[in-house]
């Protein structure tokens, strides 16, 4: 399952290259497997994500009877949900997915798809060293939004703890 990141228009831009070149090495890899191209078009997009995937995937040699194609997604959490609906819907009982997108996208991948009850792994392809510094903020925001509960009442402990401390003082 290769998860998408956006269009510059209807082209495929380096990002997400990344994604599907990764894919199609695990196509190679493992050729009984089908490729998943996951994600919907956006407001300034000419076409749904899983489309130019799917163009750019058959531009290099794969079959377009080996991808499947799941274009209503707008979030990473929408992409697993809706791929794997589309799993379900090719019969397969509880098959083990590989998920792909950028290293930096790793960990919020894998904790949704956990969450999903999705029998996943999560491989990172390789991502350009300037995105780095915005990706990862990204990241990190996602993920405390994630689990804004649990950060919800460490926050409130620590502020409880903090208040004692000085009233006792």
């Amino acid at each position: 399952m290769i998860l998408g990141s956006g269009l510059i228009g209807d082209q495929v831009p380096p990002l997400l290259k990344s994604r599907l070149n990764k894919g199609i090495e695990l196509k190679n890899k493992f050729s009984q497997s089908k490729l998943i191209v996951s994600g919907g078009q956006g407001n300034d997009e000419l076409i749904s994500e899983s489309e130019a995937m799917g163009n750019y995937l058959i531009d290099k040699g794969i079959n377009e009877s080996e991808i499947i194609f799941e274009n209503q997604s707008t979030t990473t959490y929408e992409n697993l949900l809706f791929s794997k609906e589309k799993v379900a819907n090719e019969h397969t009982r509880n098959p083990h997915i590989t998920i792909v997108s950028n290293n930096f996208h790793v960990l919020r991948a894998a904790f949704l798809s956990k969450k999903l009850g999705m029998k996943a792994s999560v491989l990172g392809s390789h991502t350009a060293y300037y995105f780095y510094p915005n990706a990862f903020i990204r990241e990190f925001i996602a993920c405390i939004a994630m689990f804004k509960k649990t950060h919800i009442c460490i926050l409130g402990l620590a502020t409880m703890t903090f208040i004692y401390y000085l009233i006792k003082g």
